[in-house]
């Protein structure tokens, strides 16, 4: 009965993960909201999906535009305690009943989202990177720019690093950043996932399809991109 139960919840367990995420996000989708948050002008996008040049597709959970900066939103619902480095390419998620999971560093994914909406507004914009844990656990990741959803709406509206953009800067930023979004349904992009996945297996960069190569660094071995320095995709060697 024990591996019975194992097999279910390894079958159904893709579904609830994608389900607690859709419900994660709507969450922010309605903190974002301007009526909520008063008549502050803002742009933003929802459920983003990005197609590069080497027919990857990247898929964003938030882009929030403001005057006072522009924002990659990764949302996270998961319960209990996160343990990793912010360089780390997985990070741990322990439960109350003491229950392991693993999951991608989202600190690595807004990395590489923001890389992609760099080359969108011709690395003109400085884009910053946060992440919303919905559970309000955000003390149990102790990470930079990870915060609560309880937090969102005074961090935004405080968030000061000498950007003012003007009202047609936003509307600028905006329209280019829709008119890259890929016509493209969340199976299909998680089908592209999963290919990126196996070809990751194989040494082919995801970010640009150069080769991987074993180097050494300060911190031990790691696979860089072949096209290093224009390409900056690294991999921790395991």
């Amino acid at each position: 009965m024990g591996l019975l139960k194992k097999l279910i919840k390894k079958a159904v367990q893709p579904a609830v993960n994608n389900y607690k995420g859709r419900v994660g996000e709507n969450r922010v989708d309605s903190k974002l909201n301007p009526l909520i948050f008063g008549k502050v002008e803002h742009k933003q996008i929802n459920d983003l999906i990005l197609i590069d040049e080497n027919n990857k597709s990247h898929q964003i959970d938030h882009i929030e535009i403001r005057h006072n900066g522009i924002f990659c939103i990764e949302t996270k619902n998961y319960i209990g305690w996160i343990f990793g480095s912010e360089n780390q390419d997985k990070r741990t998620q322990t439960l109350y009943t003491r229950e392991k999971h693993q999951f991608v560093n989202p600190l690595k994914q807004n990395k590489s989202h923001i890389y992609h909406l760099s080359k969108i507004l011709g690395k003109k914009y400085k884009i910053n990177s946060l992440v919303v844990m919905v559970q309000n656990n955000a003390d149990k990741v102790k990470l930079p720019n990870v915060i609560n959803i309880d937090n969102l709406k005074s961090y935004l509206k405080n968030f000061n690093d000498g950007t003012n953009y003007s009202s047609e800067e936003m509307d600028d930023i905006y329209q280019k950043i829709i008119s890259a979004k890929a016509d493209m349904s969340t199976r299909e992009h998680v089908d592209n996932i999963k290919k990126t996945q196996s070809e990751l297996k194989e040494g082919v960069c995801p970010r640009c399809g150069g080769k991987l190569v074993l180097r050494e660094g300060n911190y031990g071995k790691f696979y860089g991109c072949s096209n290093y320095p224009k390409c900056k995709f690294l991999l921790k060697n395991k």
